[in-house]
């Protein structure tokens, strides 16, 4: 059987989800519905072997009759209830899949893989490409503590030495005006970094979040001013650091490393098993990598997915973006590049 859900059938969404080896929030009705880019699915296959399960976004392509497929922001990728997956229902599985791509003239795919789900990329063996993005960091929270912290570097340990002296505190925001607080300073870091548009939410959104997802936010205080804060995650023994931020004038006192502490110390003491930091922009080992790194040394392969489904059609898309000479980029799919220099 192959069907596309809707997140309005929420219970079943979830359910199918809940009934995998593993998952996340990232592949949860709930987050799907957060997102206003297209039309939120979850392609279901099922035979007396198996069941796979892969949450899409489908977009139409502006300006045509065509349409696309991409991933919400985070670590979604498909699901399966047992691994391997026998030869049989993977190829099922596929067929189907590409029966739906042509009856909704489907150009071409893309899907950020999650990067503690190893097993996914042997989910869509055969069709596309799986290209090796960058690496992401996570605190393993199974091990002793006192070894978590070992691995923090030197100067990460004086920074959260120097804010408990200063005694700045950490607590869980209850309030609306809490959250209003770290709206203000998430949309702050945004304009300060010049992020593009797609990565600025406002309160709405954070409450949206925390009211329908299994979530926190955590709020750094210091001279009785929110100084910054981190929304997460905490799902199936797995939390994610979602969004986090701090004010541009308080960058000094780097308050996210006492939050993320903060957060480490929550699931060890909730017994979950790993705390995902994520990677740098785009996979990159840049600054924000390296800001991640220094808190744990356990490093996970962050992989992306990528399906030229209608080749002649996605030659002609990116002929009318670019032109006769292409870009020299790993963007995917060109056509939807924001230029072609």
């Amino acid at each position: 059987m192959f069907e596309a859900i809707t997140p309005e059938n929420q219970a079943r969404w979830d359910a199918i989800v809940r009934s995998m080896r593993g998952f996340d929030f990232y592949h949860l009705a709930a987050y799907h519905r957060l997102d206003a880019s297209g039309v939120p699915l979850l392609l279901h296959y099922s035979d007396n072997a198996a069941n796979v399960a892969f949450p899409i976004i489908l977009r139409r392509i502006d300006d045509t009759d065509y349409r696309d497929i991409t991933s919400v922001y985070g670590y979604p990728s498909p699901l399966t209830n047992t691994f391997p997956l026998p030869q049989a229902s993977l190829a099922a599985f596929h067929k189907q899949m590409l029966r739906f791509f042509d009856e909704n003239s489907v150009v071409s795919a893309f899907s950020r893989l999650h990067p503690l789900f190893p097993e996914q990329e042997k989910i869509l063996e055969g069709t596309g490409d799986t290209i090796n993005t960058g690496f992401t960091v996570a605190i393993d929270l199974n091990i002793p503590e006192n070894e978590q912290r070992k691995q923090y570097s030197h100067s990460l340990k004086n920074t959260l030495n120097r804010l408990e002296r200063k005694n700045a505190e950490v607590k869980k925001a209850a309030t609306n005006a809490e959250i209003e607080a770290f709206a203000e300073i998430y949309a702050e870091t945004m304009t300060r970094l010049r992020a593009p548009q797609i990565y600025f939410f406002d309160g709405d959104y954070f409450r949206r979040f925390l009211k329908t997802l299994p979530s926190a936010l955590y709020v750094a205080y210091y001279e009785g001013k929110i100084i910054g804060g981190a929304l997460f995650t905490d799902c199936n023994g797995i939390i994610q650091l979602h969004l986090s931020a701090a004010r541009n004038d308080c960058l000094h006192l780097s308050p996210l490393k006492y939050i993320w502490d903060q957060i480490r110390l929550y699931g060890v003491e909730n017994k979950r098993n790993y705390l995902h930091l994520g990677g740098g922009v785009g996979g990159s080992r840049d600054s924000l990598f390296a800001f991640k790194a220094q808190f744990s040394r356990l490093h996970f392969r962050f992989k992306t997915w990528r399906y030229v489904h209608n080749r002649e059609v996605y030659d002609l898309l990116v002929r009318d973006k670019c032109g006769g000479d292409l870009p020299a980029s790993s963007f995917f799919p060109l056509y939807r590049m924001g230029g072609c220099d």
